[in-house]
């Protein structure tokens, strides 16, 4: 029983540091090359030194041409936007948009 013990708690320990370091994901940063506001996030097309890339976070306020950085939380495939009535090939989702 003992040892059954310690394997479920080994396994939760690993799910758990796996789970936290996919959370923290790689940090973007880069010029907002365009955004908008719909359904309580902000959404920014963001230009890395060699890609562009679009994310949401919670709202904030941003304009084009801002610098900004945000730590990667998730990754969807086409996701579609009800209130901006548009879907994203590729979109990341982030806890927090951080205007430098």
């Amino acid at each position: 029983m003992f040892t059954k013990l310690v394997k479920i708690a080994a396994a939760a320990t690993l799910a758990l540091g796996m789970s936290s370091a996919w959370a923290q994901g790689a940090m973007h940063q880069g010029t907002v090359l365009d955004t908008m506001n719909g359904g309580g996030y902000t959404y920014v097309q963001l230009k890395e030194a060699d890609k562009t890339i679009w994310a949401a976070g919670p709202q904030v306020a941003i304009a084009k041409g801002d610098k900004v950085e945000m730590q990667g939380q998730m990754w969807m495939k086409n996701f579609n936007s009800k209130t901006l009535n548009r879907t994203f090939d590729d979109i990341l989702f982030v806890g927090q948009i951080v205007k430098k």
